[in-house]
């Protein structure tokens, strides 16, 4: 173990820290599982319990800021985005939403923790907190939904599969994908997958590494990462066994890992910092900068934090990790940096009535990327003249010579805003765009999620509703939880388009994942509207396990796929969602359903009828 002592500086101060680097080998555990709908019990878990949420610290400053800011006049630094710009020419335009389609369904588990990665040859992976999602966007082909305890079965770890994230590496043309396996110290793994081709749908080399790689007893939580031309950075937070995250909370480590490594199957060299403290404070939840056009060149890797769990605080932390592995000349340095603008403790989201507030965690850092030596990243935050959940959008100059830091709080008047994310959209070495997506909601709003598009130097673009909710959420019996993160990346051959994930309320009060393509240029494949087509091919009919209905949907539009009894009388509303124009499959289960003849009908918002088929449920 090497130990390196650093000298680093806060408004003007010196401050000494101690800063450890632990090498080590980790060797390829297997290949993934091949999907496999039969083989894929695909279990999940989720902790339903009373809200005790007046016994976190966290939850009396929400609820004390709350009060003292909800629908009251502010401090004046919000970009207000329901108001006229000073300068119309100047404002970007606002994203236009292309192709755009269901992903991961509610997995009975909460919260949704999206994240989306799309290769250049169309290939796009979509992960939701149990499941991966597979698709190929350009020919419009599913590769069906994976559960996370199928994709790791070969490393026979035991454990809950939570917390996922995936990245598209457009150096390598492959993609990686991480997730935690077990909560306790005795059963953590963090899992990793490096895909053999740039196919979402093909084999991936996995690696289990350690969770409590100290062995004591402490556990990895809540994973982040990001690639350069040669390495992949994963961050975790360390916390205490029967613990809650808020006050189990210990360190957060950075795993430096050789990604060439990975997409080769071979033996993973790797280093371990722990020990990133400022004024004896661990610097919390490491948000990894990730490349803006392309992969981030390195050597080394930014990160960004903040004090989270402050009530307010206008300090950003640049931590940079300034080599390779192991390297001799390896150091890891803190540079705490001044914001004109402060950022707050995020207030628990009102969604309409009939369920409790949704849950925004706190105030860290969710995104963030870095162009032309300016980094741009996004975190939640409370709006000072409403009271609302916000976006803070900060932007950092002279990141590798004289940092400066300048931020706006992103609110409307009604809406609020959470777990947002941010994409470099970019062409130019003096272009800094970024389209930026997070979750709405409001007492008369149900959860989606929406984009918006920033110049990188303070002006934004109108909001663009991306998918929205067709109910509010209600699947536990306290505050509800939100999503813990959006997902956002570039399409990195197709400049100033994005493919992002988010989550939305369904008709049954739960959350699914619903994908689109967003641009602000040309490149935004807008789907074309078909002909209309009343006839549906169903089968099999008789049906007994399931029945699968294909059928035309003229244009993108809300669909209500309901049950009648041969009298008419209405039996169940099996799906009512938004559903894009095409060639469309739907299928479901007639487990609850009595034996007999029915009528399965698809009906638009308007009124129109798509089919009205009459089918056959059998014992």
């Amino acid at each position: 173990m090497k130990r390196t002592l650093l000298l680093t500086a806060l408004l003007g101060s010196l401050t000494l820290f101690s800063q450890q680097s632990t090498p080590f080998l980790i060797p390829c555990g297997g290949i993934s599982a091949a999907p496999d709908s039969e083989a894929d019990w695909n279990p999940s878990l989720t902790v339903i319990e009373a809200d005790h949420s007046n016994k976190e610290a966290n939850a009396r400053i929400k609820d004390s800021l709350a009060a003292l800011y909800r629908n009251k006049p502010g401090n004046g630094q919000q970009a207000r985005l329901e108001q006229p710009p000073a300068n119309p020419a100047a404002t970007p335009l606002a994203p236009v939403v292309g192709d755009n389609f269901s992903g991961n369904a509610f997995n009975n588990s909460t919260p949704n923790d999206n994240e989306v990665a799309i290769a250049n040859n169309g290939h796009l992976i979509s992960v939701q907190n149990s499941t991966l999602f597979r698709y190929q966007t350009e020919t419009d082909t599913s590769y069906g939904l994976q559960s996370l305890t199928l994709f790791a079965l070969p490393l026979a770890v035991g454990g809950s599969k939570y917390d996922p994230k995936v990245i598209y590496d457009p150096e390598a043309n492959r993609f990686i994908v991480v997730f935690l396996s077990g909560t306790t110290s005795s059963l953590t793994n963090i899992i990793l997958g490096f895909s053999q081709s740039d196919s979402a749908n093909g084999a991936y080399n996995l690696y289990k590494v350690p969770g409590n790689p100290f062995n004591d007893t402490l556990w990895s939580d809540y994973p982040m990462l990001a690639v350069n031309d040669k390495e992949l950075f994963v961050t975790i937070n360390l916390l205490h066994d029967n613990m809650s995250w808020q006050l189990g909370f210990v360190q957060t480590l950075v795993w430096q890992l050789n990604k060439w490594d990975g997409y080769n199957g071979d033996t993973l060299r790797t280093e371990l910092h722990s020990g990133i403290e400022y004024n004896g404070r661990s610097v919390r939840n490491l948000c990894p900068v990730e490349g803006g056009s392309n992969t981030y060149q390195g050597p080394g890797m930014y990160f960004l934090s903040d004090r989270n769990l402050d009530p307010s605080n206008d300090t950003i932390f640049l931590v940079h990790v300034a080599d390779t592995a192991n390297s001799p000349s390896q150091q890891v340095t803190v540079t705490p940096l001044v914001s004109n603008t402060s950022y707050f403790m995020p207030p628990n989201a009102q969604q309409p009535t009939g369920s409790g507030l949704l849950a925004t965690n706190d105030a860290r850092i969710l995104g963030a990327f870095i162009e032309n030596d300016r980094v741009q990243f996004v975190c939640n935050t409370m709006d000072t003249s409403t009271g609302n959940c916000a976006v803070y959008h900060g932007i950092i100059q002279n990141v590798s010579s004289a940092p400066a830091l300048t931020a706006q709080i992103i609110g409307d008047t009604s809406l609020e805003f959470g777990y947002p994310n941010i994409a470099y959209t970019g062409h130019l070495s003096t272009d800094y765009s970024a389209m930026i997506v997070f979750l709405h909601t409001d007492t008369f709003t149900f959860p989606g999620f929406s984009a918006i598009a920033t110049d990188g130097n303070g002006q934004y673009s109108t909001r663009t509703t991306v998918k929205s909710g067709v109910n509010y959420l209600n699947v536990l019996s306290g505050n509800e939880r939100w999503g813990d993160y959006s997902g956002i990346q570039r399409k990195f051959n197709a400049g100033g388009t994005c493919w992002m994930n988010g989550m939305y309320g369904t008709s049954n009060s739960a959350h699914a994942t619903w994908i689109a393509e967003v641009g602000v240029s040309s490149d935004v494949n807008v789907p074309e509207t078909n002909p209309v087509s009343h006839e549906a091919e169903v089968f099999p009919n008789p049906f007994i396990a399931s029945i699968q209905v294909i059928f035309t949907n003229p244009a993108t539009q809300v669909v209500r796929f309901v049950l009648y009894d041969l009298n008419g009388r209405e039996v169940q509303v099996l799906l009512e969602d938004k559903i894009r124009g095409g060639k469309i499959q739907f299928s479901f289960s007639p487990r609850p359903l009595p034996a007999g003849v029915y009528l399965l009908r698809a009906e638009t918002a308007q009124g129109a009828v798509l089919f009205t088929n009459r089918i056959v449920a059998t014992q």
